[in-house]
């Protein structure tokens, strides 16, 4: 799927009801590509496209100059133009709604490995399993108490618990503890930022925390 994250709704089945009208299109944006110098122009305009991807130059020029930002048409177009070339933007995708298409049950998997002697091999046969198989969205190793995370999606709760059964025969010689999780989503989304926004975003929210801390009568 990508990186096509969401804002946040109530149940995950409201969250995957309201994808579509949500969020249209996306793009895949490549991390690596961050060595690739980038200005804050550019990162308006591509939160831009995280969120709409298929909107035109001349939407993007608008909403731009709503943040009070001028640059014409043209401009954008060759920088979303630069930003291509330089693989900082790989392509464009389409966003669905999950539940529409029968693939509305979201599950969070955590696993521990063990350390057989062919360990090796029997984790790249579970990256070959795991990259071919349709309902897995994101899989990658972990540090600290678990060594494996994974998050697939559905058609229904049945089906994900076959596959668990499965899954659990086929690679349990490397498994010391599995463990899943039903998912209901509050939020599946993100957006670039720098040093400066992060502080920017932590400081106003110890403001709003401040306020909303109760000072008891004396």
């Amino acid at each position: 799927m990508g990186p096509n994250f969401f804002g946040a709704f109530g149940s995950g089945v409201e969250f995957f009801n309201n994808i579509s009208s949500t969020f249209e299109h996306s793009f895949l944006f490549y991390k690596k590509s961050l060595k690739v110098m980038i200005d804050e122009l550019d990162k308006e305009l591509l939160n831009i496209l995280i969120v709409h991807g298929r909107d035109s130059v001349r939407t993007i020029t608008k909403k731009l100059a709503e943040k009070g930002i001028k640059i014409s048409e043209r401009g954008i177009a060759k920088r979303i133009a630069k930003l291509e070339r330089e693989k900082v933007i790989l392509g464009y995708t389409a966003l669905v709604d999950l539940k529409q298409v029968n693939m509305g049950v979201p599950r969070l998997i955590t696993v521990k490995f063990t350390s057989p002697q062919d360990f090796v091999k029997r984790l790249d046969d579970m990256k070959d399993y795991l990259r071919a198989a349709p309902f897995c969205d994101f899989s990658a190793r972990t540090n600290g108490n678990i060594d494996w995370i994974e998050l697939k999606f559905f058609n229904n709760a049945a089906q994900a618990q076959k596959e668990e059964d499965m899954y659990r025969t086929w690679f349990g010689d490397i498994i010391e503890d599995y463990r899943s999780y039903d998912l209901d989503i509050h939020k599946f989304g993100w957006q670039l930022f720098d040093e400066q926004g992060f502080e920017r975003f932590m400081l106003n929210e110890s403001k709003k925390e401040k306020r909303c801390i109760q000072v008891p009568n004396s």
